[in-house]
């Protein structure tokens, strides 16, 4: 994960404490499993529900035809000036082969995986995956990489927009760390698997990185072993934005030039560490750091990439300054490795992790919620401008009108192999959509399983709230124990067709509760199509009712012969507490049961 400045703890313990401003809150835990989010509303909720890839999408072969750059992407040319020609012939000892499908409603989602086929006979020896399976009352996406030279990652499929909230719920993690007190467990070292040889190859550390002969023509055990050494970690994307389209699994040294903002996990093994601290974390219910070595090693890093080393000189790699933000720094951002916080990996699926990501008119939000060790259960939420003090997010422009190419340099090499320059990196004109990166992205690194639920995209609210989200339901029956009152009015109807409130009774009505009197002038209604399902199956005859009692009711809608999947009915305001729908004809075809996506209310 980290280069130049985490390359030995030592270094990262002894750097010196430059300071980026800005803001931190810590407070008691939100309500994660309530969508609702004060100024936003919500566009997706994916709930992993329905099976993966049904169209089971095969492996392809990458020619590395299409590369993202040519600097450190996976055939780069940075590799080649540094380690000459013996450098390609590691990289053509072996074949990289790539998937991708999508995920989620309207295929918001794309799940994007990478594997190596060793021998190159056309046999991934071990694929990684991407399936959905229930845990508890939930079900998830399990993400498995069993070789650390596999990748699984979920993105979104199209940009984010300028404003937007990214989050959801981390139910299990093993990649690295800790577990109870010891770095092996489940006959693993620190999370890998402690069969064969675990290295870098071919993507390794710089050619003068100490530790190592920078010899591109030794044999693959002989390059960095990432299991163990001074080179062993393990680690987890738990969300990183990135500065360019269609995101996948590649080289970990690739993504260190390419990253705006991002929350990881970095487990060190003790090797690594050494005789030195290994960084620093935060005890957010005191503001003190202790050590890394004195931790369990599952940190949540919280930070921004800062302005490259445009001339990193030979031997070196291309990438960004790092700067950490800790509740111990108030959330000034440190030129220093500092963890916010550390996970309890033991307490889930029973306890899990909130994490989110915002956008706004002028910076990033880095939030995580949940019980930490040491600090307790709480929201750790870090807002760092765009700029400050003349040091910039890399690439935070989402639009040309967002930045004046004040930043603008070219990225220069110069080795014993070759020399080149990459020109104008940050010009005037240039914009950098974001998208949004979950997973394990490195491809030479990093091994294991997590799993994860509700992954919500928001956009700001405008105009009225709704009135009846989230707000007591009733009914009179329900199709399954999934498929309550109670969502109908979530906040959503694009999570999966479970997200609905659905009814065989012989009388079927919804009633809404608005918990106290309130000027209601429009309902909008979510019926079958709306959500995914036959649209045959909207809802064919019904009446929308209010009243101030819940006994006595005033028709303000009657629809006979609907077919859209999509109703609203405006009306002139009127106070009520409750509302109801009352369902006459379900469906235009055969079907008897009623299916209600969602209902909304608004006073204007």
């Amino acid at each position: 994960m980290k280069k130049t400045l985490m390359r030995r703890a030592t270094i990262a313990a002894a750097a010196s404490a430059l300071l980026l401003t800005g803001t931190v809150a810590t407070s008691p835990e939100a309500v994660a499993d309530d969508p609702t989010r004060p100024g936003w509303t919500l566009l997706y909720n994916e709930t992993f529900t329905s099976a993966l890839n049904p169209g089971n999408v095969p492996w392809t072969r990458d020619t590395y035809a299409q590369p993202f750059d040519t600097i450190m992407d996976d055939p780069g040319q940075w590799y080649r000036n540094d380690y000459g020609p013996a450098w390609t012939t590691a990289l053509n000892s072996f074949n990289t082969y790539r998937k991708e499908f999508p995920v989620g409603q309207s295929g918001w989602l794309t799940a994007s995986l990478s594997a190596r086929d060793w021998n190159k006979d056309g046999v991934i020896e071990n694929p990684p995956t991407l399936t959905t399976q229930p845990l508890g009352a939930e079900s998830v996406a399990v993400m498995n990489v069993p070789d650390h030279t596999g990748g699984v990652i979920l993105r979104p499929t199209n940009r984010l927009p300028d404003r937007y909230r990214v989050e959801y719920k981390l139910k299990t993690l093993d990649f690295g760390g800790k577990r109870n007190g010891s770095i092996t467990y489940n006959n693993r070292t620190n999370g890998y698997s402690n069969t064969g040889c675990k290295t870098q190859h071919p993507w390794g550390e710089g050619s003068r990185s100490p530790g190592w002969t920078g010899n591109a023509s030794v044999p693959y055990c002989e390059w960095q072993d990432v299991r163990s050494g001074p080179y062993g970690y393990n680690g987890f994307h738990f969300m990183a934005i990135v500065d360019f389209a269609n995101p996948a699994p590649r080289n970990n040294h690739f993504w260190h030039y390419r990253r705006k903002v991002l929350m990881d996990s970095f487990s060190q093994h003790p090797d690594r560490v050494g005789s030195g601290t290994g960084g620093r974390v935060c005890n957010a219910a005191n503001n003190t750091y202790y050590n890394y070595r004195d931790g369990n090693f599952n940190t949540v890093n919280m930070w921004i990439s800062g302005l490259p080393n445009w001339n990193p000189g030979p031997g070196g790699l291309a990438g960004n300054s790092q700067w950490f933000m800790t509740p111990c720094s108030n959330g000034v951002a440190e030129q220093q490795l500092s963890s916010a916080a550390e996970l309890q990996p033991e307490l889930m699926p029973n306890q899990f992790y909130t994490f989110a990501i915002e956008r706004d008119a002028t910076g990033y939000v880095l939030e995580v919620t949940g019980n930490f060790a040491r600090s307790g259960q709480r929201t750790i939420r870090m807002h760092r401008p765009f700029i400050v003090n003349n040091a910039p997010i890399w690439h935070y422009n989402t639009a040309p009108g967002e930045y004046d190419g004040r930043y603008n340099a070219n990225l220069v090499q110069n080795e014993p192999n070759g020399s080149t320059t990459w020109p104008n990196q940050w010009p005037a004109g240039s914009s950098y959509p974001d998208y949004f990166v979950i997973g394990d992205l490195y491809t030479n690194v990093y091994e294991g399983s997590a799993s994860l639920t509700d992954l919500r995209l928001y956009v700001p609210q405008t105009g009225t709230p709704n009135l009846a989200l989230n707000k007591p339901a009733t009914a009179d029956s329900q199709c399954a124990a999934g498929e309550g009152p109670a969502k109908a009015v979530n906040g959503t109807y694009n999570a999966g067709l479970a997200d609905k409130w659905c009814s065989l009774g012989a009388s079927k009505w919804l009633r809404v509760d608005l918990q106290s009197a309130t000027t209601v002038s429009k309902v909008v209604i979510r019926h079958s199509g709306a959500g995914g399902e036959k649209t045959s199956w909207n809802t064919k005859d019904f009446d929308v009712q209010l009243s101030t009692n819940g006994t006595t009711w005033t028709n303000v809608a009657t629809v006979r012969n609907n077919t859209a999947s999509t109703t609203t009915h405006t009306f002139t305001p009127a106070s009520a507490r409750y509302i109801r729908l009352n369902v006459i004809t379900p469906t235009s075809d055969s079907d008897t049961a009623a299916r209600i996506f969602e209902l909304e209310a608004y006073a204007s």
